[in-house]
């Protein structure tokens, strides 16, 4: 190999291996909607616990309906991830982009877990409508949670409810 081209498959080995090593095993789609807009994010991971990317935001009036759509796909080719837990919740938070998780404790909109074992290409996925009737920003999430793996996955979307403005 002449020096010039080992230059460059060295460090094209080291990047493919970092890749394989370092394989992800989860992705995740997660789509809220209103009849004017919608919005999707796709899979981040922990830590830190909000993540790496920025949240999408969508806007929303009072009562209006919202579609929620999420699916979340075991990309392992031969590895089955055993009990892994998969929760999904509609919070309140106090800001869009906020880094601290809402607390669960209190006044959720919506919450569900379950777990089950995910065979490779395995998927589990979720559709909801509803209608949110107290103004303010919330946070849309779904994550997995006991995965085996150093670090968890998931996809959220800041949305922010607004008072519908009376036309004059």
């Amino acid at each position: 190999m002449s020096r010039p081209s080992m230059f460059v498959a060295v460090p094209m080995m080291a990047l493919v291996l970092t890749n394989w090593v370092r394989a992800e095993h989860a992705k995740i789609s997660l789509e809220v909607a209103t009849a004017r807009e919608q919005v999707t994010a796709f899979v981040d991971q922990t830590p830190p616990e909000w993540g790496k990317n920025p949240r999408p935001v969508l806007k929303a009036k009072v009562n209006e309906p919202i579609r929620i759509n999420y699916l979340l796909t075991n990309v392992y080719p031969h590895k089955t991830l055993e009990n892994v837990v998969v929760h999904f919740f509609i919070a309140p938070q106090k800001k869009v982009g906020q880094k601290e998780l809402p607390d669960l404790k209190g006044d959720i909109v919506m919450e569900t877990a379950f777990d089950m074992d995910f065979k490779p290409g395995g998927k589990a996925g979720q559709r909801s409508t509803l209608k949110i009737t107290t103004p303010g920003v919330y946070l849309v999430r779904i994550e997995t949670g006991k995965t085996q793996s150093d670090h968890e996955h998931f996809a959220a979307i800041d949305l922010v409810v607004t008072e519908e403005k009376p036309e004059k």
